[in-house]
């Protein structure tokens, strides 16, 4: 698997391979770290991450080049941010999924974050926003709240699958769209996105559906919608 990534990345410093939002499927962001900068691409040295630890908080996690490898774990929701040598980043939301990582070549360390539902471009020194990405990271802001006034939200949104994040987030974003005409006549391919994702989820993976709308009961964000 790394072998096959890392051609990916032969010429760059990283490759989102996503599906989102045209037909569902794994989303990979393929990650090179090399000892030397190509100068051919945007040359990232470090990853930084979110991972669940064993009180099941979320805790910040970096991979460099420095890093021991291999790795296989899993990585959370949140943020991931690639940044080089300069400090210049691009930057990234996820709901979570796996990480490895393995020397590819002498001087090469190539990571691969996969997960069910999409990894999202937040902009940065070479990349556009993606559709719905401003949502997700409102979502988290809003999912800060519980998280940091009722004991026990984070572990429970930490012990949750990524897809299931996935279907509270877009359960919550559809009402969100649905409730408010101002905002659908905004953001019209916004609101298709996610009513297209709904209608999905609810019918190819209704446990994992059930299991958002479930999961937004226990954040309190099951009520009326704010715009």
């Amino acid at each position: 698997m790394i072998g096959s990534a890392a051609a990916l990345v032969a010429h760059l410093g990283f490759l989102l391979v996503s599906p989102f939002p045209d037909r569902p499927g794994d989303t990979q962001l393929v990650v090179a770290l090399r000892d030397r900068p190509t100068l051919e691409h945007f040359d990232p040295e470090l990853i930084r991450y979110w991972r669940t630890g064993a009180d099941r908080r979320g805790h910040p996690a970096e991979v460099s080049r420095a890093t021991p490898l291999p790795i296989d774990s899993e990585f959370s929701w949140g943020k991931v941010d690639l940044i080089d040598r300069f400090g210049i980043q691009n930057e990234f939301v996820t709901l979570g999924g796996r990480l490895q990582a393995d020397q590819a070549a002498p001087g090469t360390t190539v990571a691969i974050l996969r997960t069910p539902g999409p990894i999202l471009r937040m902009g940065g020194h070479s990349q556009d926003v993606d559709r719905v990405a401003l949502e997700l990271g409102a979502f988290f802001g809003r999912i800060m709240v519980p998280i940091d006034f009722e004991p026990g939200v984070e572990q429970a949104v930490s012990a949750a699958a990524p897809l299931d994040r996935y279907a509270a987030f877009v359960a919550f974003e559809h009402a969100r769209y649905a409730a408010h005409r101002a905002m659908r006549d905004e953001q019209p391919r916004t609101a298709a996105v996610l009513a297209a994702e709904a209608s999905r989820l609810s019918e190819k993976e209704p446990v994992a559906w059930q299991a958002g709308q479930l999961l937004l009961v226990r954040i309190g964000l099951d009520g009326p919608r704010p715009s």
